[in-house]
């Protein structure tokens, strides 16, 4: 089972509106979306999900500094945060893990699987 309540920080429209009509669909999940890091940082703040889905690169900021500035601050600290990144190698994902994030979504996904992809991840998370 996945969060109901889940941020996307996505710079990309397109994915923003494939993930939040697929989350909603198979997962009944509540879909709030930031285009840059520094608007998601505020959002998560704000809104408090449950789980943020984050890309690696933004245009305001990477995504390894919005996953700090998250784990820094103690109202957003422990929400799990999955990248979501077309950048697959070993090293970035070995680098996004050991920085706080619980797990990986290597771009393009599968829709349709991305709820069951995201529940296994924080199932192994925990």
């Amino acid at each position: 089972m996945i969060p109901k309540r889940i941020l996307l920080i996505e710079d990309d429209p397109d994915i923003q509106r494939l993930l939040g009509l697929t989350l909603q669909l198979t997962a009944g999940a509540e879909v709030q979306s930031a285009t840059e890091g520094q608007d998601g940082i505020t959002l998560a703040v704000d809104w408090q999900p449950e789980l943020i889905l984050l890309d690696r690169m933004l245009p305001d900021m990477e995504g390894t500094a919005v996953l700090q500035a998250l784990k820094a601050n103690p109202a957003t600290s422990t929400i799990p945060v999955i990248f979501l990144s077309a950048r697959a190698g070993e090293a970035e994902i070995i680098a996004a893990i050991s920085k706080g994030a619980v797990g990986y979504i290597v771009k393009p996904f599968d829709p349709m699987g991305l709820a069951g992809e995201i529940a296994r991840i924080l199932e192994g998370a925990r």
